[in-house]
């Protein structure tokens, strides 16, 4: 094996157990959570409802995003790698962004500026991509309506 088929595997096995890692760590969440809490409609009064649905299915077609990528990364394709890494960051501000709308938190707006930015830095790696990968088009599409929600708060 050459040097640089060597440096190129290794570069590819660093990227695959990182992706893995972040998976499985995010995927752990809901198990340290413990049981799903029960709902009540003490959050009717809510004023960011649609910001948290909106939060929500962005992180969610993230994660299909990310499912995509790795299926690629699998083949040895690594050229959604930065894409892979927009991703993992939108999905986590997102879910925070909408967790801490959920329970009205006084720094909703500080949160929603930065998970607008990292949205933005996601829309715009997706989009490089969007032509050739539905998953990246799915994902840039809701990007840019969680920006614009974003946009109407702060």
């Amino acid at each position: 094996m050459s040097s640089s088929n060597a440096s190129s595997e290794t570069t590819r096995r660093n990227l695959l157990k990182g992706l893995v890692a972040t998976s499985a760590a995010l995927a752990a969440v809901p198990v340290f959570a413990g049981k799903e809490h029960v709902h009540h409609n003490h959050h009717q009064a809510n004023n960011y409802k649609e910001l948290i649905r909106i939060s929500n299915e962005c992180a969610q077609h993230g994660d299909e995003c990310i499912d995509h990528c790795i299926e690629l990364f699998k083949t040895g394709d690594v050229s959604l790698a930065r894409c892979a890494e927009t991703v993992n960051e939108m999905i986590v501000m997102c879910r925070a962004l909408a967790k801490m709308a959920t329970y009205d938190s006084p720094q909703v707006k500080a949160v929603a500026k930065i998970c607008r930015d990292v949205c933005q830095t996601c829309a715009d790696e997706c989009g490089k991509h969007a032509d050739t990968h539905s998953n990246c088009k799915a994902c840039e599409q809701s990007c840019l309506e969680c920006i614009k929600e974003i946009n109407k708060l702060v």
